[in-house]
C-alpha cells in the first residue's frame, strides 16, 4: 500500500523476475532488495570440470539471496575462485564435491575468516561427504589470542583525535580552495569576461575540457602524454596536479572521509554509498544551515535506513564539514553527469590515471580505504604528527567512545561494543564507578539500618556481647538479651526516638519499617521468623496487583531482602524459614495483615 492508502501498481503480466544464474550454471547476477545490480560473477574461466564448478556457484548464489552489498559479494566470489584453484592444484585433484574431506578442509582454510566464510556456500552443496558436512556444521570459536586481542580496543585520545580531524580539516580546505578558483576562472572563461592575450582565456578553455571529458588533450604517443601546451598552460605541474584541478585527488577523498568520521562515526560502508546531503537554510536569514543526511547501514537488518541532520554553525561543526566536502566535490559530480555516468554520491575523486574514466565513486571495492591511507602517508610526509592508526575502523571507534552517546547503532551496542570494550574508557570510568558504588553502598546502609549481633545462638545470649556490638547501655542490651524488648521481627533499643516518629514520642509505624531504623536490632533468634518473613512476601506479591505491590510493598520486600543477603547464605534460607515456630509465623501474617498497628 502507498503512504495514502491505495493499492501500489503491480508488476505488467506475465512478469518473472531475472534468474540470479546464468542458464550454463557459472555466471551469478545478483541483484539487491532496492533492485540494485551488484555486479556480474563469471566462474566459466575457474578450473575444474563444470560438473563440479556448478553446483558450488549455484550454493553461492543461494546463500547470497540475502547479500545487498557488491563488496560482501566480491569477498564470496574471489574466495570461491581461490577454492576451485587450490582444489585443481591438489594431489590428487578434488573434482567433485564428495572429495572435499575433513583433513583437506582444514589445511585449506585454515584461521583464514574469509576462507572459512565458504563453509556456509559448502554446506549447501549436495554431494558434500556427511563427516565434512558435520564438520562445517560444528560452531568455530575464535581462537583465544584473537579474542583477546578484540577486547583490548583502545581509543585514540581526545587530543589524537583532535589532531586527526584538524589535519584532515585542513586537506579539505586546501582542496576546496583549489578546486573553487579553478571554478571561478571557468566560469569567467565560459562567461566571455577574460581577454584576449590573457593567460587566464587559455587555462579556462583547457578548464572546460575537463569540466567536459574529465580529461585534458593528450598526444597520440605510446603513453599519450599530455600536450605541450597544456603543460606550459598549466606551468608543467604534472598528469595528477593538473587533471585535479577541478576534482579532488584520492587523498583529499580519503582527508573528507576522516573529517565525517571524527564528526559522526560514521562506518566506511555507510561513507561508500552515502548520497550528497540535501541542504537548506532556516526560515530566518542568517540562521544556521542543516544538512540532511540519509545513511544506509547494510549490516541493519531492522533499522537499515536512518538519517541525520547536520547543523552548520560555523567552523568546527559538522555541518560546515559537510559543507566543504560538497564543494570540494561538486564539480564532480557535475562532470559525470556531462559524461553519461550521474553520480548522487557525496565521495567522488579523480584516480590520477588519465582519462574521464578515472573519475569515479567509492561505492566499490576498498578504495576508500586506501584513499585514507594515501592521505595519512601524505599527511606524515609533510610533517604532520598523527597516531599509528589512522583507519576508518580506529577513528569511528575512537569517536564512538569519546561522543559520550550512540552514533549510527543502538544505545546497547554503543556501551557494550564501544564504551565497554575501550580499555582506556574503562580507566577514566574508574572513580565515578567506584563513587557510585560507594553511594550505593551508603543507601543501602541507611535503608537497612536494623542490626544483627552476630554469634548470638538465640539461647544463651550475652547482655555485654549485645552492649559491644550495637553501642546500647548495658542495661538496654540485658532486655534484649531477656527478650523484653522483641517485636514481631527483631528487639528494638528505643521506641521512644524511632528514626519514623517524632523524638519523645512512642513509634507508631508498622513493624515493617524496623529494618529501616536504628534502633532495631536483631539476634540469631529472629532469623527464622525474618526468613518466613520474606517468603511471606513472595507469596503475597503474585496475589497483588503490580500497582498495589509498588506502592505499600515493593519498598519494605527490597529491605528485607537485602538485610538476608548480607547476613545469611542463599542456601541456608529454606531451612530458616522452616524453623519459624507456629506461633512466630501467625504473628507474622498477623503483621502483614496490619492487626498489629498501632
Amino acid at each position: 500500500m502507498s503512504g495514502r492508502g491505495r493499492k501500489a501498481a503491480l508488476p505488467p503480466a506475465g512478469y518473472r523476475r531475472a534468474p540470479v544464474v546464468d542458464p550454463d550454471g557459472l555466471v551469478v547476477r545478483p541483484v539487491s532488495g532496492a533492485g540494485a545490480e551488484l555486479g556480474v560473477w563469471d566462474f566459466r574461466a575457474c578450473p575444474g570440470p563444470e560438473d563440479f564448478r556448478r553446483p558450488l556457484v549455484a550454493a553461492l548464489a543461494e546463500q547470497g539471496r540475502g547479500w545487498d552489498s557488491a563488496d560482501t559479494w566480491r569477498t564470496g566470489a574471489r574466495t570461491l575462485r581461490l577454492f576451485l584453484k587450490d582444489a585443481a592444484a591438489a594431489d590428487p585433484p578434488i573434482t567433485s564435491a564428495d572429495r572435499i574431506t575433513t583433513d583437506w578442509w582444514k589445511t585449506w582454510a585454515g584461521d583464514v575468516h574469509t576462507r572459512r566464510v565458504l563453509a556456509a556456500v559448502l554446506r549447501r552443496v549436495p554431494d558434500l561427504p556427511e563427516a565434512t558436512r558435520a564438520f562445517l556444521d560444528k560452531p568455530r570459536r575464535r581462537p583465544p589470542a584473537r579474542r583477546a586481542a578484540e577486547r583490548r580496543k583502545q581509543a585514540h585520545t581526545r587530543a589524537e583525535l583532535a589532531t586527526v580531524r584538524a589535519a584532515a580539516a585542513a586537506t579539505v580546505r586546501a582542496g576546496r580552495r583549489r578546486i573553487a578558483a579553478n571554478t571561478a576562472l571557468l566560469e569567467r572563461w565560459r562567461a566571455g569576461r577574460i581577454e584576449h592575450g590573457d593567460p587566464d582565456r587559455v587555462v579556462g578553455e583547457l578548464l572546460d575540457v575537463l569540466a567536459r571529458t574529465g580529461d585534458l588533450p593528450r598526444g597520440q604517443g605510446r603513453h599519450r602524454e599530455l600536450t605541450k601546451p597544456v603543460e606550459r598552460a598549466f606551468g608543467f605541474q604534472g598528469n595528477a596536479a593538473a587533471l585535479t584541478r577541478l576534482f579532488p585527488t584520492m587523498h583529499e577523498a580519503g582527508a573528507a572521509a576522516v573529517l565525517l568520521i571524527c564528526h559522526e562515526a560514521w562506518n566506511l560502508s555507510v561513507l561508500k554509498t552515502m548520497d550528497a546531503p540535501t541542504w537548506w537554510p532556516n526560515a530566518d536569514p542568517g540562521d544556521p544551515a542543516v544538512h540532511h543526511v540519509d545513511t544506509d547501514k547494510a549490516r541493519r537488518a531492522r533499522r537499515r535506513h536512518a538519517s541525520n541532520n547536520l547543523l552548520d554553525t560555523g567552523e568546527g561543526s559538522p555541518g560546515r564539514a559537510m559543507r566543504h566536502v560538497l564543494e570540494l566535490t561538486a564539480q564532480a559530480r557535475t562532470t559525470l553527469a556531462v559524461l553519461g555516468r550521474p553520480s548522487g554520491k557525496l565521495l567522488v575523486a579523480h584516480r590520477g590515471l588519465g582519462g574521464g574514466e578515472a573519475l569515479r565513486d567509492f561505492t566499490v571495492g576498498n578504495t576508500l580505504s586506501d584513499a585514507i591511507r594515501r592521505w595519512q602517508l601524505r599527511s606524515v610526509e609533510a610533517g604532520m604528527v598523527l597516531p599509528a592508526r589512522v583507519n576508518g575502523q580506529a577513528l569511528r571507534h575512537s569517536a564512538q567512545a569519546h561522543h559520550g552517546r550512540a552514533r549510527n547503532n543502538t544505545r546497547d551496542v554503543h556501551e557494550r561494543d564501544y564504551q565497554l570494550a575501550d580499555g582506556k574508557v574503562r580507566e577514566d570510568s574508574r572513580d565515578a564507578v567506584e563513587l557510585g558504588l560507594a553511594q550505593a553502598v551508603r543507601s543501602a546502609r541507611q535503608s537497612v539500618a536494623m542490626r544483627l549481633v552476630a554469634g548470638a545462638d538465640g539461647r544463651d545470649l550475652d547482655a555485654a556481647a549485645i552492649a559491644r556490638a550495637t553501642g546500647v547501655d548495658l542495661d538496654v542490651a540485658a532486655r534484649i538479651a531477656e527478650g523484653r524488648l522483641r517485636t514481631p521481627v527483631a528487639s528494638c533499643s528505643d521506641y521512644l526516638n524511632s528514626d519514623h516518629t517524632a523524638a519523645g514520642t512512642a513509634c507508631s509505624v508498622s513493624f515493617l519499617l524496623c529494618f529501616a531504623c536504628r534502633n532495631a536490632v536483631a539476634t540469631s533468634r529472629d532469623l527464622p521468623r525474618i526468613a518466613y518473613l520474606h517468603q511471606a512476601l513472595e507469596s503475597l506479591r503474585t496475589a497483588v496487583t503490580g500497582a498495589v505491590w509498588e506502592a505499600d510493598w515493593a519498598a519494605h520486600h527490597a529491605r528485607i531482602g537485602d538485610f538476608l543477603t548480607t547476613h545469611t547464605a542463599t542456601d541456608s534460607r529454606p531451612h530458616l524459614a522452616a524453623a519459624a515456630a507456629e506461633h512466630d509465623r501467625e504473628l507474622i501474617h498477623c503483621m502483614l495483615d496490619r492487626r498489629l498497628d498501632p
